[in-house]
């Protein structure tokens, strides 16, 4: 079931067990915006019929925060236009190549490009993961684009994080909201949370400019704009020798 968030702002809520980021909903006079892609077509089935049941009409576009296989393997059941940034659709087009055989995968995993706790989840997703198909987005874009919904606008921003080189906001003034995506969590390397203090600085002073009340993470509950800037803060310091 959708949650609303503001009055032009819905999301489907993320779910810890499907392995489900939070899936967002902007309906503009005009166009309305999906942001993130889901990790499988069943993610993305169960957030139109959502939008269905609420008689929304399903969205136009989709931005993806990231490259990660939850955000974006249930592009494939997508009929609309993706739009990402460059580090994005650079590293999409990098797994779109790969072979998804059990043998691939192993190679995959030893190579360090696909960490080893992410494995069984997406087998789990796709118990024939041949089957997998990673879509391209169809816009891209470097730094910041615009999107005008009509009486809302979306800034989709590449910013600083700690979790990853392509994460992207997406801003929307009107409501004074953010979905985060992953932007603000640790970067999952050898299969180990590690914290980049530099990069969650970089973060914080990328949203400390901008007017919201609160941000939307993928894999948690709405903050405020003063609770995630004193959360990082507190990350930082525990960094510092």
């Amino acid at each position: 079931m959708l949650e609303q968030l503001t009055p032009r702002v819905w999301h489907l809520p993320f779910s810890q067990e499907q392995d489900r980021p939070s899936l967002g909903y902007i309906r503009g006079e005009n166009f309305s915006l999906m942001v993130d892609g889901g990790n499988d077509p069943a993610h993305v089935q169960a957030y139109q019929k959502a939008l269905l049941s609420a008689k929304f009409p399903l969205p136009h576009f989709a931005v993806l925060t990231h490259s990660h296989w939850d955000h974006c393997f249930g592009m494939s059941a997508l009929d609309i236009p993706a739009i990402a940034c460059a580090e994005t659709y650079q590293s999409l087009r990098m797994v779109a190549a790969w072979s998804w055989t059990p043998e691939e995968m192993e190679k995959n995993i030893r190579k360090g490009a696909l960490p080893s706790v992410c494995a069984p989840r997406i087998r789990w997703h796709f118990p024939e993961p041949e089957q997998i198909r990673v879509m391209l987005p169809a816009v891209i874009f470097s730094g910041q684009m615009t999107l005008d919904l009509g009486g809302c606008t979306c800034h989709l921003i590449h910013v600083p994080s700690p979790h990853s080189r392509d994460s992207v906001i997406v801003y929307v003034p009107e409501e004074r909201m953010v979905f985060l995506g992953d932007a603000v969590y640790q970067e999952l390397k050898d299969d180990v949370w590690t914290e980049h203090p530099d990069k969650l600085q970089g973060l914080m002073e990328a949203l400390e400019p901008l007017d919201f009340s609160f941000g939307q993470p993928a894999h948690q509950k709405a903050m405020s704009k003063q609770d995630l800037l004193t959360w990082f803060q507190r990350r930082i310091e525990k960094t510092k020798p």
